[in-house]
């Protein structure tokens, strides 16, 4: 009983001064938000590139240029960076490693930026992309999905065909659609309907699919270095942290080496039958490449030693976030702690006469020490609840990664609220229950 008589005191308490209450919580409203962004986007950033990673596969190693060192272990130190070299890869490197036993494909990379153009005259559109030559599996080494058409085949790449398939934004580019804004304004009548109508539809994802059906560059040619290409296909959005094909324009890798003045590739793909062989595979491609450069100017390196060096940095960055947090708290906490110890000031004649009429030292203090759980509880909940829109907001508008926010995030918050609660409130509970009944009385 007398904890639920502390506790409505505690609630009475912080009505009457309820204007203070507000601007108090701030604090608390600003460091439980920081909490539960900052988590999300240490979680998301850590996720979105382990997908990424891993979406390589475990049977997969990367053949890239340059020397990556090796720790004292003698595994490859990949935060330690690439020896600046220029890439000396070729496509008959990837050649030989198909050979490797124990090899199920080689996708070989070779990016170079290009202008794509379509269009004569006046209608003619130009945009830069990221022109990448590669084989029939780079769709599937790359999940990249198709949105429209299909991607080219093994004998299109052996025949040299010139065929492309575009990137999402090269696409949409090319047909103009961020230069017709007319096309997606309001019927004349719109002008007259409520405001609420008019914004909801302008969320509306009705016009924007229509406009999508409009037109197409699937069968027609796109011009690149003054030779013309057909679009055999389009690759759907897939912006992600470095990885994204929106802007790339792929064709087939003999068709790349033959139409551009690249000679190198920019990295390799390497499949192994299963996971058993992978150490195996890795040290019989090295072997492979080794034998056409006459020194060690590239690296194999498996996924598991760039999951290692990825878990690194997001370990790193988890503790950055984490330092940010905690001194969010502080702050918070030392806020409230002041506001606590002013209240307690002025209330000395009420705390004195509590006391008078037989309130234990006890009960005073828990009274102040629920006022100030209390505060940082709501603070906590509408900082949890602000996080939280804000997060829905981030998902819904920006696609390069998303904010992921755990269940054991919204217990630490509430948890963290708690304890500033706690570790904050119990010098103005004690200060308060520590008073003087008849000094406190003389307070002026």
């Amino acid at each position: 009983m007398k904890l639920l008589t502390g506790f409505k005191l505690a609630c009475l308490g912080l009505w009457a001064n309820r204007f203070r209450v507000l601007f108090s919580m701030a604090g608390v409203v600003i460091g439980m938000f920081a909490v539960i962004v900052l988590t999300s986007i240490s979680i998301g950033v850590k996720d979105t590139l382990l997908k990424q990673m891993g979406g390589l596969g475990a049977e997969q190693i990367l053949v890239i240029p340059g020397r990556v060192l090796d720790t004292v272990s003698g595994q490859k130190d990949l935060l330690s960076g690439l020896t600046s070299v220029p890439s000396t890869l070729t496509y008959e490197d990837a050649k030989e490693i198909e050979k490797v036993e124990r090899v199920r494909s080689v996708t070989p990379h070779l990016e170079t930026v290009s202008t794509v153009q379509t269009g004569e005259g006046r209608n003619i559109k130009k945009l830069q992309a990221v022109l990448v030559g590669s084989t029939d599996q780079y769709s599937r080494v790359q999940h990249a999905k198709l949105a429209e058409g299909r991607f080219f085949t093994k004998e299109e790449q052996k025949a040299k065909a010139r065929v492309v398939v575009l990137g999402s934004n090269i696409y949409e580019g090319l047909l103009g659609k961020e230069s017709r804004p007319e096309e997606t304004r309001e019927p004349a009548d719109a002008a007259t309907k409520p405001w609420w109508q008019r914004l909801f539809s302008s969320l509306a994802p009705q016009s924007a699919a229509a406009e999508k059906q409009e037109a197409s560059l699937i069968g027609k040619e796109v011009v690149m270095n003054g030779t013309n290409y057909k679009v055999i296909g389009v690759m759907a959005p897939n912006a992600s942290l470095g990885s994204s094909t929106d802007n790339n324009v792929v064709m087939p890798i003999e068709t790349a080496l033959q139409e551009t003045n690249m000679k190198n590739l920019n990295k390799m793909i390497v499949e192994a039958d299963s996971t058993a062989v992978i150490d195996r595979v890795d040290g019989d491609v090295f072997a492979a490449i080794k034998k056409n450069h006459k020194e060690i100017d590239f690296s194999v390196v498996k996924q598991e030693q760039m999951l290692e060096a990825l878990n690194k940095v997001t370990a790193i960055l988890q503790a950055m976030l984490a330092g940010i947090t905690v001194t969010a708290l502080i702050i918070s906490g030392t806020g409230i702690m002041n506001v606590m110890v002013m209240s307690v000031r002025e209330r000395t004649r009420e705390i004195g006469i509590r006391k008078a009429l037989g309130a234990t030292t006890f009960q005073v203090m828990v009274q102040f020490l629920f006022e100030t759980l209390l505060l940082c509880f709501l603070g906590g909940l509408i900082g949890l609840g602000i996080g939280y829109l804000f997060i829905e907001l981030w998902n819904d508008t920006i696609s390069i990664f998303s904010l992921v926010l755990p269940l054991w995030a919204v217990k630490l918050a509430l948890t963290s609220s708690f304890a500033v609660g706690i570790l904050f409130g119990i010098y103005p509970a004690l200060k308060a229950a520590r008073m003087n009944p008849s000094q406190a009385l003389r307070f002026e």
